[in-house]
């Protein structure tokens, strides 16, 4: 049986990820999950997993960090939000990743090349994927405020004013509680690691919505997830994505 310890500050997220773990790979057993660069510094030599599912922007640090202080030689694959610019620095080192929302698929596919590779030593170019990845600073604030170009106008909306970012016709839309919609020039990949996941939640891979927005929710059985918004979306709702329902129930009750 591998061993493997989840690095995630996110009750919700790592709940999930622990949940499908048990479902793609029985012959992998979550010895640990740690919030922080401090604990996981401090427990991981003496849990010495196997793997490390590790997210990247951690409550006290960038999780880097902690492979870097050890000297880590053991696989890890990085579970992120952030966009694919920073992420193909990990590919060039052989380090895999899952890019949030990430789905059942995807972690498989990352297991099996964890199965498949020998224990490389490629925390060796680590500083050099630092240099790459242009990270928020460690406690910074998320985003506050949207400013919009319209025109030869800038409107500022603040957050608490946004019901949901949604993704059409090859343009990211803000749209706000009173139903006033604007185009945002962020991709939602980008959007998605500035926003407070307590209150925003990647509802597939379309939707960003705040839990103010959600006018009902129907589960059909467990099988499906239909959300209904206000304002209300075009398309009238929005499914949640089959392999997120886990963690969306997690999020509604965080």
């Amino acid at each position: 049986m591998q061993q493997v310890v989840i690095i995630e500050d996110e009750k919700y997220a790592a709940v999930y990820l622990k949940e499908l773990l048990e479902k793609l790979a029985p012959d992998m057993q979550v010895v640990a999950v740690l919030e922080n660069v401090s604990d996981a510094i401090k427990k991981l030599p003496a849990l010495n997993p196997d793997l490390v599912l590790a997210d990247i922007q951690l409550e006290d640090g960038i999780s880097f960090q902690i492979f870097e202080t050890l000297n880590w030689t053991k696989p890890v694959i990085f579970v992120t939000a952030y966009d694919s610019y920073a992420i193909r620095a990990f590919k060039v080192n052989g380090i895999d990743y899952l890019l949030k929302p990430y789905d059942e698929e995807e972690l498989s596919q990352a297991l099996e090349k964890f199965r498949r590779m020998a224990h490389p030593e490629f925390i060796q170019n680590l500083k050099d994927m630092l240099q790459q990845v242009k990270l928020p600073a460690p406690g910074s604030s998320f985003k506050e405020r949207f400013a919009i170009t319209l025109g030869s106008r800038i409107v500022s909306v603040p957050v608490q004013d946004v019901a949901y970012f949604f993704y059409a016709n090859r343009t990211t839309h803000l749209v706000q509680m009173d139903g006033q919609k604007y185009p945002y020039s962020e991709s939602l990949d980008s959007l998605y690691n500035l926003l407070n996941p307590t209150h925003f939640f990647r509802a597939n891979r379309n939707y960003i919505i705040h839990h103010r927005s959600i006018d009902k929710i129907e589960n059909h059985a467990g099988r499906n997830i239909v959300v209904y918004l206000s304002p209300l979306p075009a398309e009238g709702s929005i499914s949640i994505s089959k392999d997120r329902i886990t963690e969306f129930k997690y999020w509604l009750d965080a």
